[in-house]
This record gives structure tokens, C-alpha cells and sequence, in this order.
């Protein structure tokens, strides 16, 4: 292969640009993962499987609110069960917390897609550049 083709092939593989991108996709995959973080850290009392915290705290409070069954004994546990779960509808400050939690579940899964999608436009750009080292290895080699 002659010199002046070469430096064409080099020219055409742009690694200056190539390498500039992949800095670009790591200041993008940091920046997804401190708003993640950040996020995470704002809602933590919305975050857990099940009833996060601040539901479990609201319900907590409302247990020991129950009132008395009709014939004015305190509730037995099936109750003060039934009770409870009427509550997730007609407790505004339970009902808003559990509207709170969906919120933010799906906010962190949206986080997570965002940090995933930046992953793997890196890895993408780092599997080009070594195949770009293997064809610039080739072209030194001839």
C-alpha cells in the first residue's frame, strides 16, 4: 500500500473526532449519574418495594388513630386492617403520599434508562475506537 493511500485511510478514520466524542458520552454518563443521585437522594423517603417510608409512616400514625368499632370496643386486627387499606383512598395526605411514590418510582426507572442509553453510547464509541487502533495497527504494519 503506498504512503499517499495511507494517509488518506488515515485522514478518513477522524480518531481526533472519535476520541472527542467519547469524552463527550463520559461528561454525559457523569452528568446522568450525579441527576440520578441527586434524585435519588431528594424522594428517598418514596423509595423501597412495597410502602416506602413515608407511607409507613402515615400509617403508622392512622393505626393509632382507629377508631372504635360500633359497639365501642377498640377494632380487632381485621378491622383496623379493612380500615387502613379504606384509608389509601380517603386520606388525602396517604392517597397523595402513594401518588408520590408512583411518581417517583417511574422517575427513577426514567433515570436509570437515561444512565443505561449513555452507557452504552460510550461503549459504542469504544468499541469503534478499537477497532480504529486494530485498522491503524494494520496500516502500520503494511
Amino acid at each position: 500500500m503506498e504512503m499517499e493511500e495511507k494517509v488518506r485511510i488515515l485522514k478518513y478514520l477522524d480518531t481526533k473526532d472519535l476520541i472527542a466524542k467519547i469524552r463527550q458520552y463520559e461528561d454525559a454518563l457523569e452528568k446522568e449519574l450525579r441527576d440520578e443521585m441527586s434524585f435519588k437522594a431528594q424522594n428517598h423517603q418514596y423509595l423501597g418495594s412495597g410502602d416506602c417510608q413515608e407511607i409507613k409512616r402515615i400509617l403508622g400514625e392512622l393505626s393509632a388513630q382507629a377508631p372504635e368499632n360500633e359497639a365501642g370496643k377498640k377494632m380487632t386486627i381485621a378491622d383496623k386492617d379493612a380500615w387502613l387499606i379504606r384509608q389509601r383512598t380517603e386520606n388525602k395526605e396517604l392517597s397523595d403520599a402513594i401518588i408520590k411514590q408512583r411518581e417517583v418510582s417511574f422517575l427513577v426507572d426514567d433515570h436509570q434508562l437515561k444512565v443505561d442509553m449513555s452507557r452504552r453510547r460510550l461503549a459504542g464509541a469504544i468499541a469503534v475506537l478499537a477497532l480504529r487502533t486494530q485498522q491503524l495497527a494494520f496500516l502500520a504494519g503494511n
